[in-house]
């Protein structure tokens, strides 16, 4: 772990709950190294939103009137961004959610995001625990007979870093000896980009998440800009797509073929989503950014390609299999059914196999069933029991009726899609 000058305890209240830009309140307390706050800061702001939409329990001390006189935050954050820079390590509590909120703001605002380090409390408490397990501030702070204005940020802020000071006391540790020992990751933010502060102590799937998440980031810091197909345009990844898939060997192309990894979608000329939207320009789903723009196999290989839903141009959502039957399906048609397992459906060519299939008159059905012909697999599960539900299901009916099992590439031969 680096030395830091300054620990920045932080914490924003929103106006809007449905528009994470509309911060109102700025609270922090500034410390060195024994954790011991040296000033606070305490700033209101114009959240620039008539509509207060958060949890009914929370009650504000102003109205929208005293706020509206007030500075917006691309001025009212002034004494905030003059504490943040590379000697600065900011502590939140559950910071990821004060993070996407100042990111919003500036977003919002057009100003140029500041680059940290972090580190949550919530992972620090886990680490220190061995055990991982969100915490909220409120029940850490009455752990330690830490009393504060909970909702009140600079009091929050306060709690905050007094209960990281006594974690730590208490397991006769600091965050030098946490980092060192690799119980926790320091978290980073540079240019609008998050690497996730995280706990050794995190489930296998938690872990996973974060990784995913990750990957973007490290594809920005190893990755030297190129030319390309790309060139000049801002590219976001959808947070639910990037914390599903690793999505480094994808980030890496585009930054390569000179695309530039943006966080925030506001900034975005294309968001890459798992989703299919008709008529959305500025949405790109996976599979049609990688016809796009030619991304290699190798890549592609390592990606999921079902979408899990489709809005239409009319904004009903839809499952995907609904689209494809609603859109290639042959009016009347006859044909023998077939069964996709969910491996098979996450590869790139699943469109195109079930798109041919339909348009020869085929059908396909959710589950395997007596009138099902084939159960459509990957390669790798036609010799073993899978997990997948449809793969087990085909292999307790094996014997029922003239249901089969074909691979994904003997269906393509075979029916010459």
């Amino acid at each position: 772990m680096r030395e830091y000058k300054k620990i920045l305890s932080l914490d924003f209240e929103l106006y809007n709950s449905m528009k994470y830009y509309s911060i109102c309140w700025i609270g922090a307390a500034v410390s060195d190294f024994s954790m011991q706050p040296k000033s606070y800061l305490d700033v209101k702001v114009n959240p620039a939103t008539k509509h207060k939409m958060v949890g009914k329990e929370l009650k504000f001390p102003f109205t929208y009137k005293d706020l509206k006189v007030l500075p917006k935050f691309d001025v009212a954050s002034a004494p905030l961004f003059e504490l943040i820079d590379s000697d600065t390590l900011v502590v939140g509590h559950a910071v990821d959610n004060d993070i996407k909120m100042l990111f919003k703001a500036c977003s919002h605002y057009g100003m140029k995001y500041p680059d940290f380090d972090f580190v949550d409390t919530n992972a620090v408490y886990g680490a220190l625990r061995g055990e991982y397990a969100q915490i909220g501030l409120k029940t850490l702070a009455e752990s330690f007979g830490i009393e504060f204005d909970a909702h009140n940020p600079k009091e929050d802020a306060r709690a905050t870093l007094k209960a990281l000071k006594l974690m730590l006391a208490e397991h006769n540790t600091d965050l030098k000896t946490l980092t060192e020992k690799g119980a926790l990751s320091i978290g980073k933010a540079r240019g609008g980009i998050v690497r996730k502060c995280s706990a050794e102590c995190m489930s296998a799937r938690a872990k996973e998440h974060i990784e995913n998440h990750n990957a973007l980031f490290d594809a920005v810091a190893v990755t030297k800009p190129g030319e390309g197909v790309l060139s000049r345009t801002k590219v976001s990844f959808e947070p639910k797509l990037s914390s599903t898939q690793n999505l480094f060997s994808l980030a890496e192309f585009a930054l390569e073929n000179g695309a530039r990894i943006v966080g925030e979608e506001d900034n975005a000329d294309i968001i890459v989503t798992s989703q299919l939207i008709e008529g959305d320009e500025k949405h790109c789903r996976l599979r049609d950014f990688a016809d796009r723009y030619g991304v290699p196999k190798a890549v592609l290989s390592e990606l999921d390609f079902h979408p899990n839903k489709v809005t239409t141009s009319d904004g009903e959502v839809i499952s995907f299999m609904q689209y494809l039957k609603r859109k290639y399906a042959v009016k009347g048609a006859k044909g023998e059914y077939y069964c996709f397992s969910a491996k098979t459906e996450k590869l790139y060519e699943f469109e195109d196999v079930v798109a041919n299939l339909l348009k020869k008159g085929k059908r396909v059905c959710a589950m395997p069933e007596s009138r099902c012909v084939f159960v459509v697999t990957s390669a790798d599960e036609t010799d073993t029991e899978n997990s997948d539900l449809k793969v087990r299901m085909y292999n307790r009916m094996k014997g029922f009726g003239k249901i089969g099992l074909k691979t994904f590439a003997e269906l393509e031969a075979t029916l010459k899609l």
